[in-house]
Formats: C-alpha cells, structure tokens, sequence
C-alpha cells in the first residue's frame, strides 16, 4: 500500500506543482538523470551494507528499474542508501529559509561543516535506532518510522537536538516523515504513468516488507557530500 495514493499521484503527475520539472532536475540531476554537483551536510544513518535490509532495498531498486516507466527517474547507488534524521545545508540555498540561524550566509560552507561538527560533537545521541518500513512512495521512496513509538519519539528528541545545535528552523520540521530515497524524479508523468508506478510499488513493497519488516541502524553520522551519490561520514555522533 502506498501512504496516500491521491497524495503519490499528485507528486508524480506535478499536479499544483510550481515548475515544468520536479525541483531535483537542474539543482541535483541534469534531465537525462545524470548527477550535478550539490555540496552540502546532513545528518543521517546509513543502511548497514552487509545487512539483509540493504540487500531487499537493493531488490526492491532493481525491481522499479525494470518498471515500464523507470526512465522518468534517476536511481541512486546502493551504496547511497541512507536515512536523513537531520538536513543541515546545501550551499545552494543559502537564502533559503532553511538557513541556519546566526550564520551570515556568506559564510564559506566548510566553515559551516566546522561549526556544526563543533556544536554536535557534546550531544547525548542513542548508539542504535530501529525503523520499519512503511510503504514505496512514488516509486522513488521508501517510507519508514520508528519500529516502535520508543524508536520514533527517538529520533524525533535527536532532531530536536540537532535542529538546536545547529540552528536550523525547518518549516517542515514537525510534519517531516523519515523516508529512504531510491530515485529522484526527472519529469512529470501522465496519470496512467503514475498508477502504473505506483501499483508497481505496492507489489515491490510486500516483497521488501516480508525481507526487512524492521531494520537496524547504528549511530547518526554527520557526512558531508559532493553530489546525491556519495555522503561521507565526518562523525558518527555521541561517540567519545
């Protein structure tokens, strides 16, 4: 099952959309889906490589691939997959509201990364967290949540951290939902396009779901990334 089907057809189709394009196609990927260059921070958790959840994320890729309408998307790397806990900043939105508090925005983003490493290092952060899947959206997400209302209340208190730390006020900040990207989008589908994905999602979910009703991630990390394909760790946080 998808979260909200009307919701999935909406963001596939571009309904009420602001461009011609989904937002990714000129910031992070060039029409033909090839990556740009996108330099920014986050805070994240990787999906451990060796498990058997990446192993059914890689399946479930493989499996919207081979959909009718997979070139409408630009699938990321196996070795990409992650799940955000926190967005820090890309150097592309420094007039975004998203900015960071106190933070001129001229200043040069590795000094950004400095400052954020500094102020995160002290927090108490958990050595584990828990997470299940919760649906494929679109075609290009995984949904996830807390495995249990401990693990969500979790990672929503190491967001309330972070977010104070850094000084990032996200406008989405209570209403952001975990989520695993698989692809980005490159161009709006018609209607029938958008149901066809997304029953194809459903299906490709069920076989994820029984493979890794729950999967197990290790401590937040602060990575830094050239480009959607590659994050790389600075800090795995609350470590000494």
């Amino acid at each position: 099952m998808t979260l909200d089907r009307a919701e999935a057809l909406a963001k596939l189709t571009g309904s009420g959309a602001a461009g011609p394009r989904p937002a990714a196609v000129g910031q992070k990927f060039d029409p033909s889906g090839a990556v740009l260059p996108f330099p920014g921070n986050t805070f994240l958790c990787h999906i451990p490589p060796e498990g058997e959840a990446h192993a059914a994320l890689r399946e479930a890729s493989l499996a919207l691939q081979a959909g009718p309408w997979a070139g409408a998307f630009s699938f990321l790397p196996p070795s990409s997959f992650h799940m955000t806990v926190f967005e820090g900043v890309v150097d592309a939105g420094r007039m975004d509201a998203r900015w960071p508090q106190g933070v001129a925005n001229d200043l040069a983003l590795d000094a950004v990364t400095d400052r954020f490493l500094d102020a995160v290092i002290p927090l108490p952060m958990p050595a584990a967290h828990r997470i299940r899947p919760v649906a494929i959206f679109g075609g290009y997400s995984l949904a996830v949540t807390g495995a249990t209302p401990e693990d969500e209340a979790s990672l929503r208190e190491s967001r309330q951290l972070l977010s104070d730390a850094t000084g990032i006020r996200r406008p989405d900040f209570a209403s952001y939902g975990f989520h695993v990207t698989l692809a980005y989008p490159l161009r709006w589908l018609t209607e029938a396009e958008a149901e066809a994905v997304i029953d194809l999602s459903e299906r490709v979910f069920d076989r994820l779901q029984a493979r890794a009703p729950e999967i197990a991630l290790g401590r937040i990390e602060f990575c830094t990334f050239d480009d959607m394909h590659l994050f790389r760790p600075l800090r795995q946080l609350g470590t000494p």
